[in-house]
């Protein structure tokens, strides 16, 4: 029937007005990166792995053919400097990453970046100060193709949202977090248990499309806290934001539709040289110990404005500490979908949930809407 139709619309000429009456966009979507451990000196010429300097194209090698989307999305978890001489501040771990870090994660596909995280701070508010200076030095005078928002030297700035256009799409970004909050005079994030001044700035802007990045949960644990239940609910039904991007915990958690927005709880760890490795953990192995790579497919109603989600599909992701990769077998793959499953269940999501479930193929899980 659909190829008849289209014939039919090719023959009269009215094929162009139909498919001209959409626009669409591919977001990919992993969680956090970093590639630098703590308190490591930062090095123009790559990261420490293990006693050696490597460069930073090596975390990425197999995993670049994946980093392919209209806007590919990752937490920035760290500050971004080529000083070595800013104090750390007070805290269990600190990290900082050479600019040329982030050329290299742009150079594979990276274009839109959450600086909202417990990690921004780690130098103080002259480590966000740099941070900001850094990136706005990478989008360059010209702005290439490079968004961010979360982070700044009072409330005002950090929650600021990007607002930019893709394919016809007006897109807003903003990000609230876990960390020190900043205030009228001092450097931080928005808070995610006071995020209303980024929300309400992310419902005010003119545009299409609402991304929200949310640095949130409990550590290790695979169930979302309530303040990530809270936040990302109440962005979608009181602030019209369209997808909520999680991360902070480390693992993965689960992945919901509520009230027509897309929540993505939990994306679990990337390309994060300062974190540990998860498969070394016994009780983690086939449950805890992978990340996400998530390719969400979105289109748009040129007339109505409207965003509806065409499909979601997602990769799990290992060796994040190191040189994250697919899984090589099937079965390993096929074990953690059915993980992301159960996580999206109403056991972890709760009863009235509406949590996807993936079809496994070709080392993905994918889920499509259900046909009207």
């Amino acid at each position: 029937m659909a190829k008849w139709l289209l014939m039919v619309l090719l023959a009269t000429g009215m094929a162009g007005q139909v498919l001209a009456s959409s626009a669409s966009l591919t977001l990919v979507a992993v969680g956090d990166v970093n590639m630098n451990r703590h308190r490591t000196e930062v090095r123009e010429d790559g990261m420490n792995l293990w006693g050696k300097v490597v460069p930073f194209t090596q975390p990425l090698e197999k995993i670049r053919e994946h980093l392919k989307g209209d806007l590919v999305f990752g937490n920035l978890e760290t500050v971004v400097t080529d000083r070595n001489d800013i104090p750390p501040s007070d805290k269990t771990y600190n990290f900082k990453m050479h600019p040329n870090g982030v050329r290299e994660l742009m150079k594979s596909g990276f274009n839109l970046f959450a600086l909202g995280n417990n990690h921004v701070i780690d130098y103080g508010d002259e480590g966000i100060r740099e941070t900001l200076k850094w990136m706005k030095t990478l989008a360059g005078k010209k702005k290439k193709k490079l968004w961010y928002a979360g982070a700044g030297l009072n409330l005002d700035q950090a929650s600021e949202p990007a607002i930019f256009t893709i394919n016809g799409i007006r897109i807003a970004f903003g990000s609230v977090s876990i960390s020190k909050p900043a205030t009228a005079k001092r450097g931080g994030v928005v808070s995610v248990h006071k995020p209303d001044t980024a929300l309400q700035k992310l419902k005010d802007a003119d545009v299409d499309l609402r991304i929200l990045s949310m640095h949130a949960g409990e550590e290790r644990n695979s169930t979302p806290a309530a303040v990530q239940f809270r936040t990302a609910r109440t962005a979608i039904s009181k602030y019209k934001v369209n997808v909520v991007l999680g991360h902070h915990a480390h693992v993965v958690q689960g992945i919901e539709l509520y009230e027509g927005g897309l929540i993505l709880y939990g994306l679990g760890n990337f390309s994060m040289r300062g974190a540990r490795n998860m498969g070394s953990v016994p009780e983690f192995r086939g449950v805890r110990d992978f990340g996400l790579l998530a390719r969400i497919r979105l289109e748009m109603d040129k007339k109505t404005r409207e965003i509806r989600f065409a499909g979601v599909s997602a990769l799990p992701v290992y060796d994040m500490h190191s040189g994250v990769r697919p899984f090589r077998k099937t079965e390993d793959a096929q074990a953690r979908i059915e993980a992301l499953n159960r996580l999206s269940g109403a056991s972890h999501l709760g009863k009235k949930s509406n949590g996807l479930t993936f079809q496994f193929k070709d080392g993905w899980g994918r889920w499509l809407p259900p046909s009207e």
